[in-house]
């Protein structure tokens, strides 16, 4: 299975790092990142790369934000490729990925539904904690 983060800025980057900090270095993972400079079009075409390169895996695809142009691009891409996107992501939940993944047995279609049913207790007002 392969993942791929696509974010505005850094925090596919980061968060992936931040992932592997706690669990240790992770393969078939991708991670993108679009700056105010840089054309949607090109985002597009890296993505589209590496999901060739890949197509043999089942692939899900996490984005930072609704509506985004991170968001867009892969949303581009899903009428041409059988993959999952998750947006929203978070550091809890690709570690909950990740994680998930190592048991061979999970679809992308099991570990996305769990990871939405997870989603909530990723938030919490430590204040009222």
């Amino acid at each position: 299975m392969h993942y791929i983060l696509v974010s505005h800025g850094d925090l596919a980057k980061s968060i992936l790092g931040s992932a592997q900090m706690i669990i240790g270095e992770q393969e078939n993972v991708s991670a993108f990142s679009l700056y105010s400079t840089d054309d949607i079009g090109e985002l597009k075409d890296k993505i589209k790369a590496v999901i060739e390169e890949v197509k043999d895996q089942e692939i899900i695809c996490f984005t930072d934000l609704f509506s985004g142009s991170p968001f867009n691009a892969v949303v581009d891409l899903m009428g041409q490729y059988p993959i999952r996107h998750i947006t929203g992501m978070n550091l809890p939940l690709l570690l909950e990925a990740l994680m998930l993944r190592m048991n061979k047995e999970n679809t992308k279609e099991a570990i996305c539904a769990k990871l939405i049913e997870q989603a909530p207790e990723t938030f919490i007002d430590v204040n009222d904690y």
